[in-house]
């Protein structure tokens, strides 16, 4: 194994009671009603957009059926 220089880091007592000191506190995620409504919305126009590309689009069922390719 490879000898490293001695840094800081060496110093730290193996049995402190800190643990992952270089995380920061990360408080739980709150989604409020404004952003959840705006996450649903998305949501729904997303879906409303490709319904509307999956029924009224070139290989649309119905579509040009009635004429014959030539």
């Amino acid at each position: 194994m490879t000898q490293h220089p001695h840094d800081e880091f060496d110093d730290v007592p193996e049995d402190g009671a800190r643990q992952g000191a270089h995380r920061g506190h990360r408080p739980t995620a709150r989604v409020g009603a404004r952003e959840l409504a705006a996450i649903v919305l998305a949501g729904l126009l997303t879906l409303g957009v490709g319904a509307y590309a999956y029924l009224a689009g070139p290989d649309a069922p119905g579509a040009g059926a009635s004429a014959p390719a030539r």
